[in-house]
């Protein structure tokens, strides 16, 4: 992945999320039943502050605590935070990313088995790997 434009990408996904639910003609409050959440998880820390999680939602410059109300956030996940303190409890899918499978997580342990299906039925792993480059256009 780019580092580099990372801010730009999650705002295209949110914008290919968007048309996915609108179509023309449609009231824009039909966006009011589909709350959005773009998610990355990284490999690095695109902040470099040191922390797992960075959330974000469209607030007030001078005003935080008046929110835009769009329904829509933004959270980059970094694998390799050592302040855990928003994220602590997916810290086990940050090792599985990182190539550490703690067996004993169920879901950990699920995650793997199917990334290991995955793999295992070229055919799915051609079309996954498909997807992945025609998103990168």
């Amino acid at each position: 992945m780019n580092e580099h434009n990372l801010p730009f990408r999650m705002r295209e996904y949110q914008k290919l999320m968007d048309q996915e639910i609108l179509n023309s003609g449609d009231d824009y409050d039909k966006l009011a039943n589909y709350p959005t959440y773009v998610i990355f998880f990284c490999n690095f820390d695109y902040y470099r502050r040191g922390l797992a999680r960075y959330q974000f939602e469209f607030r007030d410059k001078w005003h935080p605590e008046i929110a835009a109300g769009d329904l829509r956030t933004l959270v980059i996940f970094n694998t390799k935070a050592k302040d855990h303190q928003h994220a602590a409890e997916i810290r086990p899918f940050f090792d599985m990313i990182r190539g550490t499978v703690d067996t004993k997580d169920k879901f950990i342990a699920a995650v793997d088995a199917e990334v290991q299906e995955i793999r295992a039925d070229k055919k799915r792993e051609a079309r996954f790997m498909k997807e992945q480059i025609e998103s990168r256009r």
